[in-house]
């Protein structure tokens, strides 16, 4: 099974990527993770100063929206691949970089990807994934913490936000995290509910880990790392956009926000 992500999804520090404008930009380093479970301590961090996208190594075409992921280590005996939550599709935002006359009308959910990539839009306030792990082997893997890893944290995304649909809600998957990306140290917390790490997995049973993260205050690109351990073997498998790309989730507050009726012919202000 091929490591893919349909998704716009790990080593002990963070990539190292510097924000626009140099150093001087807040930056979160890589121990902000902690094991997945533990309590987020609150307290937000200092955004940087606004960037353009192009400064952005993650700002591309596709950047931080759904698109080809991966999280593979051929020496690893576990392999990952990552996908849209699905419930929560229409209440999705996205920032894009374009006036209303610009953008196409919101997409049918299979095709969200497609829009996404083609208009480089960002996912706007949160983004939720599922990640899939499963064994590659005979022998039964057990993963034992799930840590958050902040590569660069910047001041909002000064773009458009375009509503994919009205209402939204769903439930919690069995094994379900929030993340608060604007915690002083963001970490994946269990949702009520849900049911935490270890796991088992094989490669007959996978397992789904579901990750919600949200901020509302910064333009943060992250990804994740996953612990296992096998036998007398144990070690992380980073889960990202592939090729090292760290997803990314930008704050929507104050910037306008645009619905599109579902009968209506263009976007329209959002009259809340």
């Amino acid at each position: 099974m091929a490591v893919t992500v349909a998704l716009a999804t790990i080593g002990a520090v963070a990539t190292g990527l510097k924000p626009p404008g140099g150093d001087t930009d807040a930056r979160r380093s890589a121990d902000g993770g902690a094991s997945a479970g533990s309590p987020a301590p609150g307290g937000p961090g200092s955004p940087s100063s606004p960037a353009p996208a192009s400064a952005d190594p993650g700002a591309g075409p596709g950047a931080g929206s759904p698109g080809q992921a991966g999280g593979s280590d051929p020496s690893a005996p576990v392999k990952v691949s990552v996908k849209p939550s699905g419930w929560d599709s229409a209440c999705d935002q996205y920032l894009v970089d374009r006036p209303p006359s610009e953008v196409p009308r919101p997409p049918q959910v299979a095709d969200v990807t497609a829009w996404a990539s083609r208009l480089g839009a960002v996912p706007g306030q949160y983004l939720s994934i599922e990640i899939v792990v499963q064994g590659t082997g005979r022998d039964t893997v057990v993963l034992s913490g799930l840590n958050v890893r902040v590569a660069r944290i910047a001041a909002p995304l000064a773009w458009n936000a375009y509503s994919m649909g009205e209402g939204c809600g769903g439930g919690v998957d069995v094994h379900s995290y929030n993340l608060d990306l604007d915690a002083a140290r963001p970490r994946p917390v269990l949702s009520e509910g849900s049911i935490g790490l270890p796991l088992k997995v094989s490669e007959g049973d996978p397992e789904v880990i579901e990750v919600s993260a949200r901020t509302t205050a910064h333009d943060v690109s992250w990804y994740l790392e996953l612990e296992w351990s096998s036998g007398d073997r144990k070690g992380t498998l980073r889960v990202d956009l592939g090729n090292g790309k760290p997803f990314r989730t930008s704050a929507v507050k104050g910037r306008p926000l645009y619905v599109h009726p579902i009968d209506g012919q263009a976007w329209e202000p959002s009259p809340f």
